[in-house]
């Protein structure tokens, strides 16, 4: 998912869907990463809360960790080529990170497990700024079929 400041400054509103609770999320794969566009944010504070109901008790937390850990890692790639105008813009990847041991040690699998349809809120505080919204929405974790 990529985020143009220069031409929407809302938060973003995205659904994620994890394939299996027998997999990690994010990470190295850069499948989940949230690139910012034209801002470095390589210096920022970063953290994702996720619980099972909206205004709940997080059942999972991230916060900044170096890429490859558990957490949120950012980088600045000044050389990031906007993906419409074809023009060096450079651009913050946000990468988080949740391992696999942490999807299966969740207590709220049923028997038989299902889908838990939970919510997420993802917070920046920009070097010297106020906290923000980032992005939020449903983060639905799939039980899988084996490891």
């Amino acid at each position: 998912m990529w985020k143009d400041r220069t031409l929407d400054k809302t938060w973003i509103e995205e659904d994620i869907k994890h394939f299996s609770r027998h997999v990690p999320f994010g990470g190295a794969s850069g499948l989940e990463d949230w690139v910012e566009l034209g801002i470095d944010w390589s210096d920022a504070s970063f953290a994702m809360v996720i619980a099972d109901v909206e205004g709940g008790t997080a059942k999972i937390t991230l916060s900044d960790a170096t890429a490859g850990v558990q957490g949120l890692s950012a980088t600045y790639d000044a050389g990031y080529v906007h993906p419409v105008s074809g023009a060096v813009v450079g651009a913050t990847i946000i990468r988080p990170q949740i391992d696999e041991t942490t999807f299966e040690g969740l207590e709220d699998w049923a028997d038989p497990p299902v889908p838990l349809v939970w919510f997420y809120d993802l917070l920046v505080t920009p070097d010297g700024e106020p906290q923000r919204g980032y992005a939020r929405g449903s983060f639905t974790i799939n039980p899988g079929a084996a490891d």
